[in-house]
């Protein structure tokens, strides 16, 4: 008997679930204390309440009152709520900052890059529920057509991911590739209840991905979203959402967990779809003809194919 996988997301436990759900409608000073623990939950459950205010530019008052919006006691009551969500976990890219930070240089390389890489992978896979995952899959497969969208380097990510699904759904389009927010609303216009909008967005998010996403909301097609957290403003507008956690001790976010993301919806697609094993060897021979093969392994080749006398 096969067990099912067990739910490690972090943001199904019940504190970050009122955290999700309240934050929309909290006062400002109370968002921003909110937004930043959805984004940095881990780190969230290690700070002071001096410290969180600290970090949000908010008070001490705040905090509390955050708490207090949340049906707690206090702040103390919320950090006892993140620690027991978050005592198995642990964030290599905080740590990995704060080793920076005791450096003369600062300086920055490859072993730098890969443990950052790796924390947000491993948080991707804690932010993300099976469920959530099936629904998603199973609401590309059922779309007519999937409008893919993204600005800044999402855009290259939206590539990337209509270039993938393409051999394994009935039309995929990266609407913002050529032209800018444009032309993709012009794109976009065409969208129907049928369809589904694809859409990526990590900090600092696109104010266009949001109106296009909210354009397509209101002709009654289906959003998906890949985002960085529970605070992102697409998180509002899309029927599925999948987490790509985008911390990064340098730049401004990092895609590893994104593309890990958008690599894990092709291959589910792709072994849904029961025509997929077919589809992938005509996809090989329709190109190996461009290919460079060598001279030898071409001889052995044809050799295999002489007939015998």
């Amino acid at each position: 008997m096969t067990r099912a996988p067990r739910d490690l997301s972090v943001y199904t436990s019940p504190v970050m679930r009122k955290l999700a759900s309240a934050s929309p409608d909290l006062p400002p000073s109370l968002r921003k204390v909110a937004d930043f623990i959805l984004r940095h939950p881990l780190k969230a459950a290690t700070l002071t309440i001096e410290e969180l205010a600290q970090e949000t530019a908010t008070s001490s008052a705040a905090v509390n009152r955050l708490a207090r919006a949340l049906k707690l006691s206090g702040y103390s009551a919320l950090k006892t709520a993140l620690v027991g969500t978050l005592q198995d976990l642990v964030s290599p890219v905080d740590k990995l900052r704060q080793e920076m930070a005791q450096r003369p240089d600062g300086a920055f390389g490859l072993h730098e890059q890969m443990q950052a890489a790796e924390g947000n992978l491993r948080a991707a896979v804690s932010s993300n529920s099976p469920a959530a995952f099936d629904a998603f899959v199973e609401r590309l497969g059922k779309a007519r057509r999937i409008f893919i969208l993204g600005f800044g380097n999402s855009a290259y990510m939206a590539g990337i991911a209509a270039a993938n699904l393409m051999p394994y759904c009935p039309d995929a389009t990266a609407i913002s590739m050529e032209g800018g927010n444009e032309n993709a609303a012009y794109r976009l216009a065409a969208i129907t209840q049928h369809d589904v909008l694809l859409a990526i967005s990590l900090p600092r998010y696109s104010l266009d991905t949001i109106q296009l996403a909210r354009f397509a909301n209101e002709r009654g097609a289906g959003v998906l979203a890949i985002t960085d957290s529970p605070a992102s403003p697409l998180v509002q507008l899309a029927e599925h959402v999948l987490f790509a956690p985008a911390e990064h001790p340098v730049l401004i976010s990092s895609n590893a967990a994104v593309l890990a993301v958008i690599e894990s919806l092709v291959a589910a697609v792709m072994t849904r779809n029961k025509e997929a094993v077919k589809l992938a060897a005509e996809l090989t021979e329709s190109v190996m003809s461009y290919l460079h093969v060598p001279r030898d392994q071409t001889r052995k080749s044809r050799a295999r194919r002489k007939p015998e006398n």
